[in-house]
């Protein structure tokens, strides 16, 4: 019997015989990242989208309502998040950078829980494919193409990159896509070493929302032609056309926005219905009390907002906010944290929730003694950085990013290629860049300062989007 039929009969078994609750000897822990989500949820203030399921694991748990990632691409920001480091130390900004070739000695997360006897296995998008994926990390990992015919058409006709936003209606039920087949790997797994009183770091990487947007129909029912409403965005001002650039610039647009927007909400619900399935995993085998759960975004996502700006691996807040929840053992439930945390938080908030000291190396802090309600001493802010590419002097453009409650600064080559500075209560959506205004003249001082607070950027090959037309300076 293959390993994924016979955990899928683990699963089966569990499912039917309600197995009774298991103490394991050290608490379990839950790992759920997802590919591309931005904070397009109910439990984040979307009345459109339906996910009732991680709405539910953030009712019993803690939310952080300003979570940003470290970098806005999917390779780079799960580097970052799995080591505990700052892209400005990994020095991965690529795809194809493995974290285990960028940083040989480096403990990542899974890794440090198998060893110290952890059964640790990860299913789907963990790290960012399994070609830099980590031996070391796992005592099982696997993340295949799936069974569904139409969805592994799709990933087929867009092997070459992903283009233009594209989504397909699946005829079937999602059980047989990577993310249905990866979700009960992982569910198979949970009950299978709940039952042997084995401790367990189980990952499961869901790829949906990212492109193609492929879901069964019952979640584009959920969203009706015509009935995806989007508002009428300001005009962008002062805004240096080095900053309007994300991983499909350059493409053509959809045929119409609402469109594609219901293409990436179906998936969104789609993904929910995973994680619903993993979450009634622990309900079933009573394990809420023994497992820490947390999930999170690997980095944001636009929606043809800012003039048509579609996917990451931009400065904006949309391209960095992500949606990141921490429920179960250890964890307040119905707790909302909205000061800004970074992704980098996450490995060390694990450790303590798990009872293991804080490791060196880790440049994070953990966030468990903002969850018992505790203050911060001085006003957080996270940061953010990407590359990206200038045409016409045929090099790559670093944009660092300091994020403050009211507040986003960003300096483009340390300034020389632009700066900006955003109100985030006069402009929530970023589109009026403020850095000339005298007002402002403080927050600025605080942003350049934060800045200055950051380790100097470690080389490795840096991003090549798709950049404006040579000529466009600025959007005004």
């Amino acid at each position: 019997m293959s390993i994924r039929r016979h955990l899928f009969h683990c699963f089966l078994t569990a499912c039917g015989l309600g197995l009774p609750a298991i103490a394991p000897a050290a608490p379990n822990v839950l790992f759920i990242v997802i590919d591309d989500l931005n904070t397009s949820l109910g439990c984040y203030g979307n009345p459109t989208v339906k996910s009732p399921n991680i709405d539910r694991l953030a009712a019993r748990g803690t939310r952080f309502e300003a979570a940003y990632c470290q970098y806005p691409l999917c390779n780079p920001s799960r580097t970052s998040f799995l080591s505990g480091r700052r892209p400005e130390n990994t020095g991965v900004y690529v795809l194809n950078t493995a974290a285990r070739t960028a940083m040989p000695a480096a403990v990542l997360l899974p890794q440090f829980f198998r060893e110290r006897g952890y059964f640790t296995a990860g299913a789907g998008k963990v790290f960012h494919n399994a070609k830099v994926s980590d031996p070391k990390s796992w005592d099982f990992y696997e993340d295949g193409n799936g069974a569904d015919p139409q969805e592994q058409a799709a990933l087929q006709d867009r092997a070459g990159g992903d283009g233009r936003p594209a989504w397909q209606v699946l005829d079937g039920d999602g059980s047989r896509t990577r993310d249905g087949l990866n979700a009960r790997t992982i569910a198979a797994f949970i009950g299978e070493k709940a039952a042997a009183k084995k401790s367990f770091f189980v990952a499961a990487g869901f790829h949906k929302p990212h492109l193609p947007w492929t879901a069964p129909k019952r979640f584009f029912d959920l969203y009706p032609d015509g009935t995806i409403q989007l508002p009428a965005e300001p005009p962008m001002r002062n805004v240096p056309a080095i900053a309007v650039q994300t991983e499909l610039s350059g493409f053509e647009q959809p045929s119409t926005r609402a469109a594609a927007v219901r293409g990436y909400y179906a998936c969104i619900s789609s993904t929910d219905a995973q994680v619903g399935l993993l979450l009634d995993q622990l309900d079933r085998l009573d394990l809420w009390k023994t497992t820490t759960v947390v999930l999170l975004g690997d980095n944001g996502y636009h929606l043809g907002d800012h003039g048509g700006l579609w996917a990451k691996l931009s400065a904006y807040e949309v391209s960095n906010h992500v949606p990141l929840i921490f429920a179960g053992a250890g964890v307040p439930a119905g707790r909302v944290i909205a000061g800004p945390v970074e992704l980098l938080d996450v490995y060390p908030t694990l450790l303590e929730l798990t009872g293991f000291p804080r490791q060196p190396g880790l440049e994070g802090k953990s966030l468990v003694a903002a969850m018992q309600g505790a203050k911060p001493a001085a006003e957080p802010i996270a940061f953010s950085l990407v590359f990206h590419y200038d045409v016409a002097g045929r090099r790559d453009v670093l944009g660092h990013t300091a994020i403050a409650s009211t507040w986003r600064y960003t300096e483009w080559e340390g300034g020389a290629m632009g700066r900006e500075l955003y109100s985030a209560k006069t402009d929530a959506g970023e589109y009026h860049n403020r850095i000339d205004d005298p007002a402002l003249k403080t927050i600025q001082e605080a942003g350049q300062t934060a800045l200055k607070t950051l380790p100097v950027i470690k080389p490795g090959p840096a991003n090549r989007p798709r950049a404006l037309a040579p000529g466009d300076q600025r959007v005004n």
